[in-house]
């Protein structure tokens, strides 16, 4: 509950002093756009109301539940019942700082995904790995006959394999696209360059020009004519 306090009411109070003090322009804009997106929200959920859910019933014992979907990866981590500091802590504070990390260690001078292709790849790299985990946290087997402890745990071994494999498939296929991308390029570079030479305009004189107008009056006056 504390960090829930924290993270509605706190964080945003302490990113709008933050705003207030290096951005203030930005304020001018933001503000009125939070206000009328806030708006909107209350009154689409006042036109649409959505229910939150089943009505608890004491006894009635309560279905499976995940969290919400930015936190599935999280808690696919901690269902393979590893130690809880290392799946809980260790393993997202890792993932954070590398993505802290890559402003810092990306010294490339060009803006181009095609030029940055090993910034690139461990993008894709971490945004597989993200996706596999949020699936993997939100899965759980359909089968009832199952037991619930054994439907919740996953086995870790599946997990961390796959994402070690994601590692080299990522950065192989990513790094496969950009040398493609980089071909294909060049070559079009070269076709452009060794293509057909402009072909030299036809210019008419106004001379030529009004002898042929009447050139043409005069075929359609006798069209006319032969068409009678």
């Amino acid at each position: 509950l504390r960090f829930y306090t924290q993270h509605v009411f706190i964080l945003p109070i302490v990113m709008l002093g933050l705003m207030a003090v290096h951005f203030p322009r930005f304020l001018v804009f933001d503000v009125p756009m939070v206000m009328a997106i806030c708006g909107a929200m209350c009154l689409a959920g006042g036109v649409f109301p959505v229910d939150l859910g089943f009505k608890f019933e004491p006894t009635v014992p309560p279905g499976i539940t995940v969290p919400e979907w930015y936190l599935t990866g999280l808690y696919a981590f901690l269902r393979t019942q590893y130690d809880k500091f290392l799946t809980g802590v260790l393993w997202p504070a890792l993932f954070i700082g590398a993505l802290l990390l890559t402003p810092f260690l990306d010294r490339y001078k060009k803006f181009s995904w095609k030029d940055r292709p090993w910034v690139t790849a461990f993008g894709i790299t971490g945004i597989s790995q993200i996706l596999v985990t949020t699936y993997w946290g939100f899965y759980i087997p359909p089968d009832t006959t199952i037991p619930l402890v054994e439907r919740l745990v996953i086995d870790p071994i599946n997990l961390y394999l796959v994402m070690i494999l994601l590692v080299p498939l990522s950065f192989g296929f990513t790094l496969m696209m950009i040398h493609l991308a980089k071909d294909a390029e060049r070559k079009a570079k070269l076709a452009k360059a060794n293509g057909p030479k402009k072909v030299s305009e036809i210019k008419l004189s106004i001379k030529w020009t009004n002898w042929m107008l009447v050139g043409l009056l005069a075929f359609q006056v006798f069209l006319n004519i032969a068409a009678y």
